[in-house]
């Protein structure tokens, strides 16, 4: 069988390892789209990632990474992080899964 990875890209690497820090655990990436974005003075990508925790405290997990997301400053090197949301939560026996939409910009 062979398995394959979403390409983590434009920024959205760093993201997975910030909110990996902050749920203090490691996702599975299960899958990741991404959409140019841009305005006049501004370009980026809003990306939408699904990831998925695992274990018996998988919901306490997601519980803690979604606290205070929204508030949450991430560095992310020459990328700056502009908006990040939940946009859907599955809690089950085997883990978590939530899938978040990010926009993200590039700096200067």
């Amino acid at each position: 069988m062979h398995v394959t990875r979403p390409v983590l890209q434009f920024g959205l690497a760093g993201l997975v390892r910030a909110l990996a820090k902050k749920a203090l655990a490691s996702p599975i990436v299960e899958s990741v789209s991404s959409t140019p974005w841009s305005s006049i003075t501004f370009t980026g990508m809003r990306h939408c990632i699904a990831l998925r925790f695992i274990g018996p405290d998988a919901s306490d997990v997601a519980a803690r990474l979604a606290d205070g997301l929204d508030y949450t400053e991430f560095d992310l090197g020459r990328y700056i992080l502009v908006d990040v949301a939940i946009t859907d939560t599955n809690l089950s026996d085997d883990g978590a899964r939530l899938t978040l939409e990010a926009l993200i910009l590039i700096g200067d």
